[in-house]
């Protein structure tokens, strides 16, 4: 199994962040497939080809965590760069 995590600072409130956590889920579901569902304040994202993510917006910081299975490996650059591009855009960097 492989993993991917990716940290960003910001300096957007709770509400905010969320906000920006679920714009990236959708973005990733309407690209890649899946699904997403809140787990308290933080998302799970599933795919059925073997990603599985867990999104935390916090206070100061995103953090996302993916485990991609064997099927999904080769995936992982454009992953990164899909959410990269998506954070990006939001945090207007």
């Amino acid at each position: 199994m492989s993993k991917l995590q990716i940290c960003r600072e910001h300096d957007l409130d709770q509400d905010q962040c969320q906000e920006m956590a679920e714009e990236l889920l959708q973005k990733l579901v309407g690209k890649f497939g899946g699904s997403y569902r809140a787990n308290g304040h933080n998302f799970n994202y599933k795919h059925t080809a073997g990603v599985n993510a867990e999104v935390e917006p916090k206070d100061g910081e995103l953090v996302v965590n993916v485990k991609l299975g064997m099927m999904t490996r080769a995936l992982a650059p454009q992953l990164e760069r899909e959410m990269n591009k998506v954070l990006d855009e939001y945090l207007g960097a």
